[in-house]
Protein backbone atom coordinates (compact mmCIF):
# COMPACT_ATOMS: atom_id res chain seq x y z
CA UNK A 1 0.00 0.00 0.00
CA UNK A 2 1.36 3.24 -0.60
CA UNK A 3 -0.35 6.58 0.07
CA UNK A 4 -1.22 7.92 -3.92
CA UNK A 5 -2.61 4.09 -4.12
CA UNK A 6 -5.23 4.70 -0.91
CA UNK A 7 -6.02 8.12 -2.03
CA UNK A 8 -6.65 6.60 -5.21
CA UNK A 9 -8.41 3.63 -4.06
CA UNK A 10 -10.68 5.97 -1.69
CA UNK A 11 -11.47 9.24 -4.26
CA UNK A 12 -11.89 7.25 -7.30
CA UNK A 13 -13.88 4.27 -5.82
CA UNK A 14 -16.24 6.99 -4.58
CA UNK A 15 -16.59 9.15 -8.10
CA UNK A 16 -17.63 5.26 -9.27
CA UNK A 17 -20.01 4.48 -6.74
CA UNK A 18 -20.27 7.25 -4.26
CA UNK A 19 -22.10 4.03 -2.53
CA UNK A 20 -19.04 2.09 -2.23
CA UNK A 21 -18.95 -1.08 -0.16
CA UNK A 22 -15.05 -2.32 1.77
CA UNK A 23 -14.97 -4.77 -1.30
CA UNK A 24 -15.73 -2.24 -3.99
CA UNK A 25 -13.23 -0.20 -2.33
CA UNK A 26 -10.40 -2.48 -2.18
CA UNK A 27 -11.30 -3.39 -6.40
CA UNK A 28 -10.74 0.32 -6.89
CA UNK A 29 -7.47 -0.12 -4.60
CA UNK A 30 -6.71 -3.78 -6.32
CA UNK A 31 -7.73 -1.61 -9.65
CA UNK A 32 -4.43 1.17 -8.60
CA UNK A 33 -1.89 -1.48 -8.19
CA UNK A 34 -2.54 -2.54 -4.65
CA UNK A 35 -2.29 -6.10 -3.75
CA UNK A 36 -4.16 -5.78 -0.22
CA UNK A 37 -7.15 -7.62 1.69
CA UNK A 38 -10.49 -5.88 2.51
CA UNK A 39 -9.76 -5.90 6.15
CA UNK A 40 -6.20 -4.53 5.38
CA UNK A 41 -7.48 -1.70 3.75
CA UNK A 42 -9.87 -0.68 6.05
CA UNK A 43 -7.13 -0.69 8.92
CA UNK A 44 -5.29 1.89 6.92
CA UNK A 45 -8.46 4.21 7.44
CA UNK A 46 -7.52 5.53 10.81
CA UNK A 47 -6.58 9.10 11.97
CA UNK A 48 -3.42 9.73 10.13
CA UNK A 49 -4.90 9.01 7.48
CA UNK A 50 -7.96 11.75 7.76
CA UNK A 51 -5.57 14.17 8.05
CA UNK A 52 -3.22 12.57 5.16
CA UNK A 53 -6.52 13.22 3.21
CA UNK A 54 -7.30 16.36 4.69
CA UNK A 55 -3.58 17.80 3.14
CA UNK A 56 -4.48 16.51 -0.26
CA UNK A 57 -8.14 18.43 -0.39
CA UNK A 58 -6.21 21.60 0.67
CA UNK A 59 -3.57 21.60 -2.20
CA UNK A 60 -7.11 20.30 -4.30
CA UNK A 61 -8.85 23.07 -3.51
CA UNK A 62 -5.75 25.66 -4.43
CA UNK A 63 -6.54 24.69 -7.59
CA UNK A 64 -9.41 26.28 -9.33
CA UNK A 65 -10.01 25.16 -13.10
CA UNK A 66 -12.12 27.08 -15.16
CA UNK A 67 -14.04 26.99 -18.75
CA UNK A 68 -14.52 29.42 -21.26
CA UNK A 69 -18.02 30.55 -22.04
CA UNK A 70 -18.86 29.60 -25.83
CA UNK A 71 -22.45 31.10 -25.44
CA UNK A 72 -23.54 34.69 -24.76
CA UNK A 73 -26.16 35.05 -21.93
CA UNK A 74 -27.25 37.25 -19.21
CA UNK A 75 -23.84 36.21 -17.55
CA UNK A 76 -22.08 37.86 -19.41
CA UNK A 77 -23.11 40.94 -18.22
CA UNK A 78 -20.41 40.86 -15.51
CA UNK A 79 -17.15 40.06 -14.60
CA UNK A 80 -18.17 36.99 -12.92
CA UNK A 81 -21.27 36.10 -11.17
CA UNK A 82 -20.21 34.40 -7.82
CA UNK A 83 -22.58 32.37 -5.57
CA UNK A 84 -22.24 31.42 -2.30
CA UNK A 85 -23.63 28.95 0.39
CA UNK A 86 -23.15 26.62 2.98
CA UNK A 87 -24.31 22.97 3.67
CA UNK A 88 -23.59 21.27 7.05
CA UNK A 89 -22.60 17.67 6.92
CA UNK A 90 -23.28 15.40 10.36
CA UNK A 91 -20.50 13.52 11.50
CA UNK A 92 -20.05 10.75 14.46
CA UNK A 93 -20.41 12.26 17.77
CA UNK A 94 -16.69 11.01 18.68
CA UNK A 95 -15.50 13.63 16.20
CA UNK A 96 -16.66 16.60 17.88
CA UNK A 97 -13.38 17.56 18.54
CA UNK A 98 -12.24 17.90 15.29
CA UNK A 99 -15.52 19.81 13.66
CA UNK A 100 -17.92 21.22 16.17
CA UNK A 101 -21.80 20.99 15.84
CA UNK A 102 -24.78 22.87 16.80
CA UNK A 103 -25.90 21.09 19.36
CA UNK A 104 -23.58 20.92 22.24
CA UNK A 105 -19.97 20.02 23.11
CA UNK A 106 -21.20 16.40 22.13
CA UNK A 107 -22.20 17.06 18.39
CA UNK A 108 -20.17 16.98 14.93
CA UNK A 109 -21.21 18.30 11.65
CA UNK A 110 -18.67 20.09 9.42
CA UNK A 111 -19.79 23.77 7.55
CA UNK A 112 -18.47 22.83 3.96
CA UNK A 113 -18.49 26.66 2.38
CA UNK A 114 -18.52 27.24 -1.34
CA UNK A 115 -18.41 30.11 -3.68
CA UNK A 116 -18.84 29.17 -7.18
CA UNK A 117 -18.62 31.18 -10.11
CA UNK A 118 -21.22 30.50 -12.75
CA UNK A 119 -20.03 31.94 -15.77
CA UNK A 120 -16.50 29.91 -16.14
CA UNK A 121 -17.42 27.00 -13.16
CA UNK A 122 -14.49 27.99 -10.86
CA UNK A 123 -15.05 26.42 -7.60
CA UNK A 124 -13.60 27.38 -4.06
CA UNK A 125 -14.23 25.55 -1.10
CA UNK A 126 -13.84 26.04 2.61
CA UNK A 127 -14.02 23.49 5.54
CA UNK A 128 -15.28 24.98 9.20
CA UNK A 129 -16.85 23.56 12.35
CA UNK A 130 -20.46 23.07 12.11
CA UNK A 131 -21.45 25.62 14.21
CA UNK A 132 -19.71 28.71 12.25
CA UNK A 133 -22.00 31.24 10.61
CA UNK A 134 -22.00 31.25 6.59
CA UNK A 135 -20.32 35.15 7.16
CA UNK A 136 -17.47 33.51 8.97
CA UNK A 137 -16.48 31.08 6.49
CA UNK A 138 -14.29 32.04 3.56
CA UNK A 139 -16.94 32.32 1.25
CA UNK A 140 -17.22 36.04 2.26
CA UNK A 141 -13.42 37.02 3.22
CA UNK A 142 -12.58 35.79 -0.94
CA UNK A 143 -12.14 39.12 -2.84
CA UNK A 144 -13.99 39.46 -6.28
CA UNK A 145 -12.93 41.21 -9.11
CA UNK A 146 -13.98 44.72 -10.42
CA UNK A 147 -17.00 44.33 -12.15
CA UNK A 148 -18.33 41.11 -10.77
CA UNK A 149 -21.73 40.18 -8.90
CA UNK A 150 -21.76 38.60 -5.99
CA UNK A 151 -25.20 36.80 -5.27
CA UNK A 152 -25.64 35.47 -1.94
CA UNK A 153 -28.57 34.55 0.02
CA UNK A 154 -30.08 36.25 2.85
CA UNK A 155 -27.81 34.34 5.67
CA UNK A 156 -24.89 36.67 3.78
CA UNK A 157 -26.76 39.56 4.29
CA UNK A 158 -23.98 42.43 5.70
CA UNK A 159 -24.56 46.29 4.92
CA UNK A 160 -21.02 46.34 5.55
CA UNK A 161 -19.95 43.97 2.68
CA UNK A 162 -22.47 45.70 0.51
CA UNK A 163 -20.80 48.87 1.08
CA UNK A 164 -17.41 47.04 0.85
CA UNK A 165 -18.16 45.52 -2.86
CA UNK A 166 -19.68 49.20 -3.76
CA UNK A 167 -16.15 50.59 -3.26
CA UNK A 168 -14.52 47.89 -4.82
CA UNK A 169 -16.43 48.14 -8.06
CA UNK A 170 -18.02 45.14 -7.29
CA UNK A 171 -21.79 44.61 -7.42
CA UNK A 172 -24.31 42.94 -5.41
CA UNK A 173 -27.84 41.40 -5.37
CA UNK A 174 -29.53 40.52 -2.22
CA UNK A 175 -33.05 39.83 -1.08
CA UNK A 176 -33.74 42.62 1.47
CA UNK A 177 -33.88 41.92 5.17
CA UNK A 178 -36.48 42.90 6.94
CA UNK A 179 -36.29 45.41 9.76
CA UNK A 180 -33.29 46.81 7.80
CA UNK A 181 -33.93 50.81 7.99
CA UNK A 182 -35.10 51.80 4.49
CA UNK A 183 -34.41 55.63 3.29
CA UNK A 184 -35.52 57.62 0.28
CA UNK A 185 -32.61 58.64 -1.83
CA UNK A 186 -33.11 62.65 0.35
CA UNK A 187 -33.04 60.86 3.45
CA UNK A 188 -36.43 60.51 4.67
CA UNK A 189 -37.57 57.55 6.20
CA UNK A 190 -39.68 55.03 4.13
CA UNK A 191 -42.37 52.64 5.62
CA UNK A 192 -42.38 49.70 3.40
CA UNK A 193 -45.82 47.98 4.75
CA UNK A 194 -47.53 51.58 3.92
CA UNK A 195 -45.54 52.62 0.61
CA UNK A 196 -45.57 49.14 -1.75
CA UNK A 197 -49.46 47.96 -1.22
CA UNK A 198 -50.32 51.41 -3.08
CA UNK A 199 -48.77 49.55 -6.29
CA UNK A 200 -50.14 46.39 -5.46
CA UNK A 201 -49.76 43.82 -8.15
CA UNK A 202 -47.20 46.19 -10.15
CA UNK A 203 -43.10 45.85 -10.01
CA UNK A 204 -41.78 48.62 -9.10
CA UNK A 205 -38.51 50.43 -7.58
CA UNK A 206 -36.90 53.03 -5.98
CA UNK A 207 -33.83 54.54 -5.66
CA UNK A 208 -33.04 54.16 -1.35
CA UNK A 209 -30.20 54.25 1.27
CA UNK A 210 -30.25 51.66 3.06
CA UNK A 211 -29.50 50.72 6.74
CA UNK A 212 -27.66 53.21 8.88
CA UNK A 213 -24.86 53.49 6.36
CA UNK A 214 -27.34 55.23 4.13
CA UNK A 215 -26.21 52.72 1.52
CA UNK A 216 -27.02 54.08 -1.78
CA UNK A 217 -28.98 51.48 -3.86
CA UNK A 218 -32.03 50.90 -5.59
CA UNK A 219 -34.73 48.55 -3.63
CA UNK A 220 -36.70 45.97 -6.47
CA UNK A 221 -39.78 44.89 -5.14
CA UNK A 222 -41.60 42.24 -7.30
CA UNK A 223 -45.22 41.01 -6.41
CA UNK A 224 -46.18 37.72 -5.08
CA UNK A 225 -49.01 35.34 -6.37
CA UNK A 226 -51.85 34.93 -3.56
CA UNK A 227 -51.19 30.90 -3.12
CA UNK A 228 -47.37 31.90 -2.58
CA UNK A 229 -48.18 34.67 -0.32
CA UNK A 230 -50.23 32.12 1.93
CA UNK A 231 -47.52 29.61 1.91
CA UNK A 232 -44.59 32.30 2.89
CA UNK A 233 -47.19 33.01 6.04
CA UNK A 234 -47.79 29.43 7.06
CA UNK A 235 -44.26 29.56 7.71
CA UNK A 236 -43.33 32.63 9.41
CA UNK A 237 -46.57 31.28 11.30
CA UNK A 238 -44.80 27.93 11.99
CA UNK A 239 -41.55 29.42 12.64
CA UNK A 240 -42.65 31.62 15.12
CA UNK A 241 -44.67 29.23 17.08
CA UNK A 242 -41.62 27.05 17.64
CA UNK A 243 -39.42 29.70 18.71
CA UNK A 244 -42.38 31.24 21.04
CA UNK A 245 -42.33 34.65 19.34
CA UNK A 246 -45.14 37.12 18.28
CA UNK A 247 -45.84 36.85 14.57
CA UNK A 248 -44.02 40.00 12.94
CA UNK A 249 -46.64 42.22 11.24
CA UNK A 250 -44.28 43.93 8.86
CA UNK A 251 -42.84 40.32 7.61
CA UNK A 252 -46.45 38.78 7.24
CA UNK A 253 -47.27 42.33 5.09
CA UNK A 254 -44.02 42.15 3.52
CA UNK A 255 -45.03 38.39 2.59
CA UNK A 256 -46.90 39.53 -0.68
CA UNK A 257 -43.77 40.63 -2.33
CA UNK A 258 -40.29 39.39 -2.90
CA UNK A 259 -37.85 42.38 -2.44
CA UNK A 260 -33.99 42.80 -3.55
CA UNK A 261 -31.56 45.32 -2.77
CA UNK A 262 -28.90 45.75 -5.96
CA UNK A 263 -26.38 48.51 -6.81
CA UNK A 264 -26.33 46.89 -10.41
CA UNK A 265 -27.49 50.31 -12.32
CA UNK A 266 -30.71 49.93 -14.13
CA UNK A 267 -28.76 50.05 -17.61
CA UNK A 268 -27.33 47.01 -16.51
CA UNK A 269 -30.12 45.42 -14.83
CA UNK A 270 -34.05 45.77 -15.88
CA UNK A 271 -36.52 45.76 -13.19
CA UNK A 272 -38.33 42.98 -15.00
CA UNK A 273 -34.91 40.79 -15.11
CA UNK A 274 -34.57 40.90 -10.93
CA UNK A 275 -36.63 37.67 -10.68
CA UNK A 276 -34.03 35.71 -13.20
CA UNK A 277 -30.82 36.90 -11.03
CA UNK A 278 -33.50 35.33 -7.93
CA UNK A 279 -33.55 32.27 -9.61
CA UNK A 280 -30.06 32.09 -10.45
CA UNK A 281 -28.65 32.26 -6.84
CA UNK A 282 -30.56 28.64 -6.21
CA UNK A 283 -27.78 27.37 -8.69
CA UNK A 284 -25.59 26.54 -5.80
CA UNK A 285 -28.62 24.66 -3.89
CA UNK A 286 -28.87 22.68 -7.24
CA UNK A 287 -24.76 21.82 -6.87
CA UNK A 288 -25.27 20.81 -2.78
CA UNK A 289 -28.40 18.65 -3.71
CA UNK A 290 -26.08 17.08 -6.99
CA UNK A 291 -23.80 16.37 -4.08
CA UNK A 292 -25.44 15.35 -0.92
CA UNK A 293 -28.22 13.01 -3.02
CA UNK A 294 -26.05 11.83 -5.87
CA UNK A 295 -22.75 11.91 -4.71
CA UNK A 296 -23.68 10.64 -0.90
CA UNK A 297 -21.64 13.17 0.65
CA UNK A 298 -23.42 12.93 4.36
CA UNK A 299 -23.61 9.54 4.15
CA UNK A 300 -21.86 6.69 5.04
CA UNK A 301 -22.10 2.38 5.23
CA UNK A 302 -20.17 2.47 8.78
CA UNK A 303 -20.60 3.37 12.13
CA UNK A 304 -16.62 3.85 12.79
CA UNK A 305 -15.95 7.29 13.37
CA UNK A 306 -12.18 6.71 11.27
CA UNK A 307 -13.65 5.50 8.70
CA UNK A 308 -16.22 8.04 7.96
CA UNK A 309 -13.69 10.52 8.90
CA UNK A 310 -11.80 9.57 5.64
CA UNK A 311 -14.65 8.98 3.68
CA UNK A 312 -15.77 12.52 4.27
CA UNK A 313 -12.54 13.55 2.79
CA UNK A 314 -12.10 11.06 -0.10
CA UNK A 315 -15.66 12.44 -1.25
CA UNK A 316 -15.24 15.88 -1.47
CA UNK A 317 -11.88 14.93 -3.37
CA UNK A 318 -13.95 12.99 -5.53
CA UNK A 319 -16.11 15.91 -6.19
CA UNK A 320 -14.00 17.99 -6.60
CA UNK A 321 -12.37 16.23 -9.38
CA UNK A 322 -15.81 15.68 -10.46
CA UNK A 323 -16.59 19.00 -11.38
CA UNK A 324 -13.10 19.81 -12.78
CA UNK A 325 -14.28 16.88 -15.43
CA UNK A 326 -17.34 18.62 -15.74
CA UNK A 327 -16.08 22.17 -16.42
CA UNK A 328 -13.54 20.86 -18.58
CA UNK A 329 -16.27 18.70 -20.64
CA UNK A 330 -20.03 20.98 -21.02
CA UNK A 331 -19.42 24.06 -19.06
CA UNK A 332 -19.42 25.88 -22.61
CA UNK A 333 -23.12 24.55 -22.96
CA UNK A 334 -25.24 26.30 -20.75
CA UNK A 335 -28.05 23.66 -20.84
CA UNK A 336 -25.96 21.39 -19.36
CA UNK A 337 -27.28 18.78 -17.21
CA UNK A 338 -25.08 18.00 -13.88
CA UNK A 339 -26.97 15.09 -12.60
CA UNK A 340 -26.60 13.52 -15.74
CA UNK A 341 -22.97 14.78 -16.49
CA UNK A 342 -21.85 13.07 -12.88
CA UNK A 343 -23.54 9.85 -13.95
CA UNK A 344 -21.76 9.88 -17.51
CA UNK A 345 -18.20 10.92 -14.82
CA UNK A 346 -19.63 7.72 -12.60
CA UNK A 347 -18.87 5.37 -15.70
CA UNK A 348 -15.25 6.62 -16.85
CA UNK A 349 -13.82 6.54 -13.65
CA UNK A 350 -11.83 3.70 -13.85
CA UNK A 351 -10.98 4.71 -17.68
CA UNK A 352 -9.47 7.80 -15.64
CA UNK A 353 -7.64 5.87 -13.17
CA UNK A 354 -6.14 3.36 -14.89
CA UNK A 355 -4.78 6.75 -16.99
CA UNK A 356 -3.14 8.35 -14.02
CA UNK A 357 0.24 6.89 -14.73
CA UNK A 358 0.43 7.86 -18.47
CA UNK A 359 0.22 11.97 -19.14
CA UNK A 360 -0.63 10.94 -22.95
CA UNK A 361 -3.02 8.46 -21.94
CA UNK A 362 -4.96 10.52 -19.45
CA UNK A 363 -5.02 13.68 -21.79
CA UNK A 364 -6.80 11.10 -24.04
CA UNK A 365 -9.21 9.55 -21.83
CA UNK A 366 -10.06 13.43 -20.49
CA UNK A 367 -10.63 14.06 -24.35
CA UNK A 368 -12.52 11.59 -24.89
CA UNK A 369 -14.74 12.23 -21.20
CA UNK A 370 -14.51 15.50 -22.56
CA UNK A 371 -16.11 14.94 -25.96
CA UNK A 372 -18.87 12.40 -24.24
CA UNK A 373 -20.13 15.28 -22.07
CA UNK A 374 -20.19 17.67 -24.94
CA UNK A 375 -22.53 16.08 -26.86
CA UNK A 376 -25.08 14.36 -24.53
CA UNK A 377 -25.88 15.07 -20.30
CA UNK A 378 -28.19 18.58 -21.80
CA UNK A 379 -31.39 19.58 -20.88
CA UNK A 380 -34.39 20.48 -23.09
CA UNK A 381 -36.31 23.77 -23.34
CA UNK A 382 -39.81 23.79 -21.75
CA UNK A 383 -42.23 25.82 -23.21
CA UNK A 384 -44.53 27.09 -20.13
CA UNK A 385 -41.79 26.87 -17.62
CA UNK A 386 -39.04 27.79 -18.76
CA UNK A 387 -35.22 26.25 -16.76
CA UNK A 388 -32.98 29.13 -15.81
CA UNK A 389 -30.66 28.61 -18.72
CA UNK A 390 -33.04 29.26 -20.92
CA UNK A 391 -34.19 33.03 -19.34
CA UNK A 392 -30.19 33.71 -19.01
CA UNK A 393 -30.52 33.23 -23.16
CA UNK A 394 -33.23 34.83 -23.33
CA UNK A 395 -31.82 38.45 -21.79
CA UNK A 396 -28.58 37.56 -23.95
CA UNK A 397 -29.39 40.81 -26.33
CA UNK A 398 -29.84 43.24 -23.85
Amino acid sequence: MTGSGFAQALVFGFIANPTSTRAGLNQTAANAGMRISTPGLDKRMNARAACFLESLLAEAVQSVVTAVPQTVSLLARFNGVYVGDGTTVALPAALASVFRGNNGEHDAAAKVAVQWELAQGGLRLWLSDGIVHDQRTGITAQPLPAGALRLNDLGFFNLQTFADDSANGIYFFSRYKVGTQVHSATGEPLDLMRDLPRKRLQACERSIQLGNQRLPCRLLALPVPAAQVAKRRKRLRDRARRKQQPVSERALALAGWTLYVTNIPPERLHLEEAAILGCTRWQIECLFDLWKNEGRLDESRSQDPHRVWCEFYAKLLALLIQHWVMVVGCWHRLNRSLHQAAQLIRKRAFCLLDALSDLPTLAHCLSRTADLLAHTCGLSKRATQPLTFQRWLELAHV
